[in-house]
């Protein structure tokens, strides 16, 4: 499309069926005036025949006028008048950037003011409309499809090398921006919250019970080991062994079954302790940072990034060209089950409609001027003369039907004129 030309290839065959209805109307309205033409003629040379023939040719002199009259308004309104430059006329090219000015500000005042925004916005069902159409299978599954087919395509077109790097740089650099001791204190915190370290406790416990049975043979054999041999005629150091491991058992059974447990109590201080430290003490943010240093410097860091990348794509790609993709079905579920939740809950899709309401609102609040402003420079890129015609092609038809009218509402005026003025007369 030329620059300066409104429209473009899309409307040609729309203009051309314009055109057309224009030059048809424009072609009755003048075949109207010069057929009273015609008439007035022979009306005005046959006149003295017969007296109504005077009221023919009042008619047709009339609707001469009328219809002139009518046909220079409406060329004056889009060109000169047979190319005579007379003041106001041409009036649509003249005035062109006034009129891109004016529509910009109508448009801005009228079609996108606060009241007429909102309450349009306001008939319209965006939550609920948006969830019928994500709940349907139907409606989603080809734009899933399409979805699930286009993720290898673009796996493909991302360079390998560069993508690696890309990775590998943005993934060191969000590392090395995390401070490391506050957030395993933060970690550590809700790993902890609700006793949650005291099952691990538990589980230590439990593990330990578990190597006491396993490794009692191997405790009498080193107590039998360091004993004398008398001792070992005596059988003491069975006697040793069995009180070393019922004692042992008594206090893992103690402690598993008191929760006020002192030992308890004491690792839930070291624990809480440590979570304090990590988040206070300057010493071990020192520590954790210089382990992350050491972590990001580490050349293995580097690719094993790369191959993270490198499974991810190979999986993603197996998965997406697959008959029973997980990628397609995932998809599709928490897109229904996303429509269908909104569905079911009227708080959240009227909570939604508000929030795109607003948004909408707002959006058109803060852009209308720059509407407006499309507008009047658009209207200002125009060509003139293109310009002209398409608003002629628009309303010129139109136009048509007043140069017709004007020719026989004037003829009836003409008329009636001269059916009083023959009447005056014969009242004196």
């Amino acid at each position: 499309m030329p620059r300066g030309h409104p429209g473009g290839p899309a409307s040609a065959s729309d203009e051309g069926a314009r055109a057309l209805r224009l030059r048809r109307m424009q072609r009755a309205a003048t075949g109207l005036l010069g057929l009273v033409a015609l008439v007035y003629v022979v009306a005005r040379l046959y006149e003295a025949a017969h007296p109504a023939i005077g009221y023919l040719r009042a008619f047709c002199e009339a609707a001469l006028v009328g219809g002139l009259a009518d046909w220079f308004a409406v060329t004056a309104l889009f060109r000169h008048p047979l190319r005579i430059p007379l003041p106001h006329t041409a009036i649509v090219p003249r005035n062109k950037d006034r009129i891109g000015r004016t529509l910009g500000e109508f448009v801005q005042r009228h079609f996108l003011s606060d009241d007429v925004v909102v309450a349009r916005l306001a008939d319209i069902d965006f939550a609920r409309i948006a969830s019928r159409w994500l709940a349907d299978a139907q409606r989603t599954g080809p734009v899933i499809e399409h979805v699930a087919r286009w993720v290898p395509q673009v796996l493909d077109t991302v360079a390998h090398e560069p993508a690696r790097h890309f990775l590998q740089q943005n993934l060191v650099a969000a590392l090395g921006r995390i401070e490391f001791a506050p957030l395993a204190g933060n970690v550590l915190e809700i790993l902890t919250a609700n006793d949650q370290h005291q099952r691990l406790l538990d589980e230590m416990l439990a593990q330990a019970h578990r190597f006491l049975a396993e490794a009692e043979p191997e405790i009498r054999v080193k107590v039998r080991e360091r004993t004398a041999w008398l001792w070992h005629k005596l059988g003491v150091d069975e006697a040793i062994s069995d009180r070393l491991i019922r004692a042992a058992e008594e206090s893992l059974a103690e402690i598993a079954e008191d929760p006020q447990h002192a030992l308890r109590q004491r690792f839930a201080s070291v624990v809480h302790d440590y979570i304090r430290d990590l988040r206070e003490s300057p010493e071990h943010r020192a520590r954790a940072e210089r382990f992350k240093q050491s972590l990001i410097d580490h050349p293995l860091l580097g690719e094993y990034l790369g191959q993270v990348w490198d499974r991810l794509r190979e999986r993603v790609r197996e998965d997406a060209c697959a008959p029973g993709s997980r990628l397609r079905a995932g998809l599709q579920d928490a897109v229904r089950a996303v429509g269908k939740g909104v569905l079911a809950d009227d708080a959240v899709a009227d909570a939604l409609n508000g929030w795109l309401r607003r948004a909408l609102a707002d959006l058109v609040r803060q852009r209308r001027q720059a509407v407006a402003a499309l507008i009047e420079d658009t209207v200002r890129r125009w060509d003139a003369s293109a310009f002209t015609q398409r608003i002629e092609l628009a309303i010129g038809r139109d136009l048509q039907y007043i140069r017709v009218n004007g020719t026989l509402i004037g003829g009836s005026i003409g008329l009636l004129i001269h059916a009083v003025s023959g009447f005056l007369p014969s009242l004196g």
